[in-house]
């Protein structure tokens, strides 16, 4: 009955919309992770054609310095939530501390931005399709690995990690995303939903067997590993 009164709630407007871009944003850690989080991946495909703008504005440059400055304007624009995510789960995942030293997050989170600014100076072709587009699988990676998962707790309480998102939710938000990238990108398109669905499914098993379920550094953590991961694959090409 709940799951069938869940999908029966219409989806949020507008004032959805801006909470889903203060949430993925990093400009909200209170409200929860609900329905409004079907417009992820929108959010995601917005910061992307930012990135994608400010890289052809920086042609002119060599491939380090455009890529130092598209990730660096990420980083800016979403406050490095997605930094610190990253750092603080894997310094989890690693030392199993719930409450990892700052120091400690702060040398990762430069770590990692530096390992993104290299992997993305080594995409050439594809360039302009993979900065449009991880940030929108990364936001559809957030909504599959937030839809259905345990929270991970303190008091090891069995809670959902978020109790109004469905499969409704989940459905629309990766059909979307995958009909766009399928449209525009063909073979390649098939090729990155594959490896963006490998790669969220491999984190919240992870993430559930290591953590005991899924919080919003970890939620985070996802939609960047998620952009590595894709721009490691482009550097193949």
């Amino acid at each position: 009955m709940e799951t069938d009164r869940t999908a029966a709630r219409p989806l949020p407007g507008w004032s959805g919309f801006r909470l889903a871009c203060a949430q993925m944003l990093g400009a909200d850690e209170e409200s929860p992770i609900g329905l409004a989080a079907v417009y992820y991946p929108a959010v995601g495909l917005l910061l992307g054609a930012v990135m994608l703008g400010a890289d052809r504005a920086l042609s002119n440059v060599s491939l380090v310095g455009a890529s130092a400055g598209v990730i660096l304007l990420q980083t800016l624009a979403t406050r490095a939530r997605w930094l610190r995510g990253l750092a603080t789960t894997v310094c989890r995942l690693v030392v199993r501390r719930r409450d990892p030293a700052i120091m400690l997050i702060g040398l990762l989170s430069a770590l990692f931005l530096v390992l993104a600014i290299w992997i993305l100076a080594g995409v050439e072709d594809g360039r302009a399709v993979i900065l449009l587009f991880a940030p929108m699988l990364a936001g559809c990676a957030m909504v599959v690995l937030a839809t259905g998962s345990r929270e991970s707790r303190r008091d090891d309480r069995q809670l959902k990690f978020s109790r109004d998102l469905s499969f409704r939710e989940f459905g629309l938000a990766s059909t979307i995303a995958f009909a766009i990238v399928f449209l525009t990108t063909n073979f390649l398109g098939l090729v990155l939903v594959l490896l963006t669905g490998a790669t969220t499914i491999a984190l919240r098993l992870l993430f559930h067997w290591r953590l005991g379920g899924v919080d919003r550094d970890s939620l985070h953590a996802t939609g960047a590993l998620v952009q590595l991961v894709t721009y490691s694959f482009m550097t193949l090409l």
